[in-house]
């Protein structure tokens, strides 16, 4: 056999290829000539094209660069040019419609604002736009942000009023100094003009200026403010002799202003009572509201004797409209008691309404014997007057749009002026409500001042008494249905606060004769002799009265409870009526 043969193996050789000698080896290339980004491997040895696009070049861009940049084609200046003029026209468009609609809207806001609020048609534009303001931030629900009256806000807008009222070169024309001189008040200065020369809307005008001032006087007592007038600060916030202890004001209100820089916010509250009242040219009904009511202030202050005096010099300006030279026919100034045999058409609303408010203060200082015969003889005048004519309801304002825009376009009249009070008295349905109350007090001062004259009944004057406020709380009642008042809201809640005082004091009455009957009831069932003759004569009829007068008590209190719950339904609801609206006049 053939020995096996092995096979040669031979090295394994690269392919010869032509020209591989000529070959570099490869190596790295920049892809650009700037600090390498990204290195690539070629097999080629021809250079790659330079791209200058993909690196950020160092040097600053060329005029030709920037404004290639910033140029803008024909189409879009067209399209910037229109945009532009129709941007400057409509805003010019709506600037113009948003002014007319603001205007529009004040001048309505203003007409309805002199309608509820009218002012008299020979003042100057500025001086009835101040004065409107000064009576539209008397409303609470006007002031959004306090809920009550901002009676600093009231005294600038009033003041500033005042005092175009009192320039001569302004509204004042033709206001005159009285021929003495005008008289010289302790404390306040000369007071008191000579307005018989200007007309009765001025003057009525300048007086409700002067007692609506006077009003946010009181308010303003004590308060203090700086020249600038922008912030006031209420007395418990800074010391002074009757504030030994000051608090700290409120979080964002400003500081204290240094005492050197302190003024009062307001003059003191006589100036325009006092004004009012010596002032030439005033009705006898506007000079006696003011007296009253600088008589209640002095009363409110605690000055009983100044108070007096004051309610005294009302009724002497009451008196001095009387027609009669004799006025001591009608009533007596030493007691202001009205005489029983005065003829009716002698005695005045005036008369009455001085007679009722000094009987009143008498009562508040414990002096029932001079209050209860004033009462008595202003209930007799009241209901010995004759019977007033039923006047014709005035004609009710067209509510169409038709009508509310001719309204509008018109200025509307001044409200007829309200009776001097000089008149004779009548027995009008609307004051139904101011005889209830003489009743209630007259009755209040009779069961307050008897004295009990046996141990098993009340005295007979305190049963007068309990008749007296049973007849007050009837006569309320009744008023509430009678047209004039069912009509007249103001009219009608009167009558409600005039039966709730009524129910009131009634109660309070039944409570007190209830207790005192208990009291002998037990007594009487109690060991002692008078306990022997009670069980002799029995006790039935003291049980029996002891239930009746509970048993009135409970009906009393029940018939309170809903009258004050009808009461307060009433005002939440006309509250959040008022509250829901944007202006309240």
């Amino acid at each position: 056999m053939r020995p096996a043969t092995h096979r040669i193996s031979l090295p394994a050789r690269r392919p010869h290829t032509p020209h591989s000698h000529l070959r570099d080896p490869p190596c790295p290339r920049q892809f650009s000539h700037k600090p390498a980004r990204l290195l690539l491997v070629s097999h080629r040895s021809t250079p790659r094209p330079q791209l200058p696009f993909l690196y950020p070049s160092a040097n600053t861009l060329s005029q030709a660069q920037i404004s290639r940049l910033f140029s803008i084609s024909a189409t879009q200046k067209k399209f910037l040019r229109d945009t532009g003029r129709e941007t400057v026209r409509w805003t010019i468009i709506i600037w113009i419609l948003s002014t007319s609609f603001t205007i529009a809207s004040y001048g309505v806001l203003s007409e309805r604002q002199e309608r509820a609020f009218p002012s008299p048609h020979e003042w100057s534009l500025i001086s009835r736009f101040r004065f409107r303001r000064g009576k539209w931030w008397q409303v609470p629900e006007n002031n959004e942000e306090e809920g009550f009256p901002n009676w600093a806000r009231v005294y600038d807008e009033l003041e500033h009023t005042l005092r175009r009222l009192e320039n001569p070169n302004k509204d004042g024309a033709g206001l005159l100094e009285q021929e003495e001189g005008g008289l010289l008040v302790p404390g306040v200065g000369k007071a008191g003009y000579d307005l018989t020369g200007k007309s009765e809307e001025w003057r009525q005008g300048y007086y409700e200026v002067l007692i609506d001032m006077a009003t946010a006087a009181e308010r303003l007592e004590g308060w203090i403010t700086t020249k600038r007038r922008r912030t006031i600060w209420a007395p418990e916030f800074f010391l002074s002799p009757t504030n030994p202890r000051p608090k700290a004001t409120l979080p964002g209100s400003p500081p204290i202003p240094p005492e050197k820089d302190r003024i009062p916010a307001s003059d003191v509250p006589e100036t325009f009572y006092l004004k009012i009242i010596t002032s030439k040219g005033f009705t006898t009904s506007q000079r006696l509201h003011a007296a009253l009511g600088y008589a209640d202030w002095l009363s409110f202050k605690n000055l009983p004797s100044a108070a007096i005096e004051m309610y005294n010099w009302a009724l002497d300006i009451a008196i001095s409209g009387l027609p009669t030279p004799n006025p001591s026919e009608i009533i007596s100034r030493e007691t202001g008691i009205l005489s029983a045999t005065a003829p009716p058409h002698a005695i005045t609303p005036n008369i009455i309404y001085a007679a009722t408010n000094l009987a009143t203060f008498h009562a508040s200082q414990k002096y029932p014997h001079k209050a209860l015969p004033i009462l008595i003889s202003c209930l007799r005048a009241r209901l010995s007057a004759p019977e007033s004519p039923n006047n014709p309801a005035p004609p009710r304002p067209d509510s169409s749009l038709v009508g509310t825009i001719l309204s509008l376009l018109s200025e509307p009249e001044y409200p007829p002026l309200p009776p001097t009070g000089d008149e004779p008295l009548e027995r009008r349905q609307e004051d139904r409500c101011e005889e209830a109350a003489l009743k209630s007090y007259i009755g209040e001062i009779l069961f307050a001042t008897s004295t009990s004259t046996s141990q098993s009944s009340p005295s007979s004057q305190r049963k007068q008494g309990l008749q007296w406020v049973r007849d007050a709380v009837s006569t309320a009642k009744t008023a509430q249905s009678l047209p004039p008042i069912q009509s007249n809201d103001p009219l009608r809640k009167k009558c409600e606060q005039c039966e709730e005082v009524g129910l009131e004091a009634w109660g309070k009455m039944m409570t007190y004769l209830a207790a005192e009957a208990r009291e002998e009831r037990d007594k009487a069932k109690s060991g002692g002799v008078s306990g022997l003759v009670w069980k002799v004569r029995g006790t039935q009829g003291l049980e029996k009265k002891v239930e009746e007068l509970e048993d009135e008590e409970e009906g009393v209190t029940m018939r309170l409870n809903k009258l004050r719950r009808k009461m307060m339904t009433e005002e939440y609801e006309d509250m959040d009526r008022k509250f829901a609206r944007t202006f309240v006049f």
